[in-house]
């Protein structure tokens, strides 16, 4: 009877441990690519669908004569269907990642390794779901440290009215009305990198984006910059979370160049339909040219930390949460291209200066260590010598004559005040109660296994025989109750460190990576930049 009472206990904790603990029993799938052979692990990608193929027509999932003929041919689509984590290396010239997000259950990470992909037919890297409200898929993309990626795509845009098994169309099918009052039913993909779904962007390495028609990086949910060097030049918007009342954009740390191409015709360098929130990192936003704005949000922008340049044509008042400084400001008239532009403090102590590459009429800028009780005045046509980066950036300055510069008329009012402290917490990031979480399933854990091991002693001591094998279960048991009691702590620790919350980053200076080259080929950081006293 004591046997099936142990065996009992053993069996109950050995069911607790696996519903509570997850181990990863998947390795990384590494797939090699080029345009003569793609392999996965060191053997060639299969062909038949399973859960990683390749194929050269994509797939909308409906099966009528209209659908078929709008499925776009590429030479090489790497396709995933199911959860793990997949690296890419290599060059594809005509390629795509597809990732079915309707098929499956769990979490993607896409991890780039000195990967660069082209499809000038489509997005380059396309994220699908006919579910927006769908929550059991997750997707990350990581930039592997140290590497350094390039992603070109275009996009697709398909009518699907009045087609017999539109239903069965995997792809997200917009319904709605345009600008000019017609009706539209239709899938659409403006990015390089496009989304139905929520994306995190991790690691520290470099991801160059093109948007080769459109946009640079697309989703229809919301979007999380946690750390990397992301570089995208687009011919739209750079970055655009697009559904109303549904995406986010927040960005806790790394750097990020939102440039629209100084030829393009439109474009907010970061466009959310929801909010957009900067709580850390470098964010260098500039829109197109004489209209639209660096950074625009339908339910307002809130810089909370990092350094920040946004500049367009259109003025859309921002806020923050804490103290953080924010000078905007709409300019006299409007600044041409090749005008300097420099911001100082009372004492004429350059705080920041750039050359414009197009034109402006608005600017925000911000930085953590700006004192919110000083001063700052802005110029233009300031006269300068130094070394810029490929954006404009002075990163040092030899000479610097103000004398024929003008102040702007306002820039004495400009500043905007603090905001009210709202500890908001910003999606993407492990919230107190999460972590909080994983430290009272610890102690459980540990606790139980105590209480297990008593329980075992006393057994055993009242035991007539000695019970070996069963001793020897149970000490396995026992052990992996206790060993998950501990991972269950250094998680609570671990994902408390390693993304912190709103409060946290509101009080982080910026990191090394805010002081990053902007260097589009990915050459070697230079020097950091210099607090010019001239």
């Amino acid at each position: 009877m004591k046997k099936i009472v142990s065996l009992f206990i053993a069996l109950l904790m050995v069911m607790m441990l696996f519903a509570n603990i997850s181990f990863a029993s998947e390795d990384i799938q590494i797939i090699s690519l080029s345009d003569e052979k793609i392999t996965v692990n060191g053997s060639e990608i299969p062909l038949e669908d399973s859960g990683l193929y390749l194929s050269s027509k994509m797939n909308n999932g409906a099966e009528s004569e209209n659908a078929q003929k709008e499925n776009v041919e590429i030479s090489k689509i790497i396709n995933i269907t199911e959860q793990g984590e997949y690296e890419f290396t290599g060059t594809l010239t005509d390629g795509q990642i597809a990732i079915n997000a309707n098929k499956i259950d769990g979490e993607v990470k896409i991890i780039l390794n000195n990967c660069n992909i082209t499809c000038e037919k489509a997005p380059a890297i396309f994220i699908y779901s006919n579910n927006l409200d769908e929550e059991k898929f997750k997707i990350t993309i990581e930039i592997k440290d140290g590497t350094t990626n390039t992603i070109k795509g275009g996009k697709i845009k398909t009518s699907v009215e009045g087609w017999e098994d539109q239903e069965k169309i995997e792809y997200y099918v917009e319904k709605g009305n345009d600008d000019d009052g017609t009706y539209y039913e239709r899938y659409k993909y403006d990015a390089a990198i496009s989304s139905d779904v929520s994306m995190i962007f991790e690691g520290n390495g470099i991801l160059n984006v093109v948007g080769l028609e459109k946009e640079g990086i697309e989703t229809k949910s919301d979007l999380t910059i946690n750390s990397g060097k992301i570089l995208i030049d687009s011919q739209d918007d750079a970055i655009n979370a697009c559904t109303e009342g549904k995406s986010d954009i927040t960005i806790n740390d790394g750097f990020v160049a939102a440039i629209i191409s100084s030829e393009a015709e439109e474009g907010d360098g970061i466009d959310s339909n929801g909010s957009l929130i900067i709580n850390g990192g470098t964010v260098y936003a500039f829109a197109c040219p004489g209209s639209d704005n660096g950074l625009d949000a339908d339910s307002g922008v809130q810089i909370n930390g990092g350094e920040i340049l946004s500049i367009g044509g259109m003025y859309e008042p921002f806020s923050t949460s804490n103290d953080t400084k924010i000078i905007q400001m709409q300019l006299s008239k409007n600044q041409e291209n090749g005008t300097n532009i420099v911001i100082a403090n009372k004492e004429g102590e350059t705080i920041f200066a750039f050359e414009l590459d197009r034109t402006i009429s608005t600017l925000a800028f911000s930085k953590n260590d700006l004192n919110q009780d000083e001063e700052y005045k802005v110029y233009s046509n300031a006269e300068i010598t130094g070394n810029k980066d490929k954006y404009g950036i002075y990163t040092e300055i030899e000479s610097l004559n103000l004398e024929n510069a003008t102040l702007e008329e306002n820039s004495e009012n400009m500043q905007m005040m603090p905001g009210k402290q709202n500890n908001l917490m910003e999606k993407g990031t492990v919230n107190s109660e999460e972590t909080e979480d994983y430290k009272i399933q610890g102690i459980i854990l540990i606790t139980l296994g105590i209480v297990l091991l008593i329980v075992i002693v006393v057994i055993n001591i009242k035991a007539k025989k000695k019970m070996n094998l069963l001793n020897l279960f149970l000490g396995i048991v026992i052990g992996m109750v206790l060993a998950s009691g501990i991972i269950a702590l250094l998680m609570k620790q671990t994902q408390k460190n390693e993304i912190p919350s709103l409060d946290e980053t509101m009080m982080q200076q910026p990191r090394e990576m805010n002081e990053m080259n902007m260097n589009f080929e990915g050459t070697r950081p230079e020097e950091p930049r210099q607090n010019f006293n001239i």
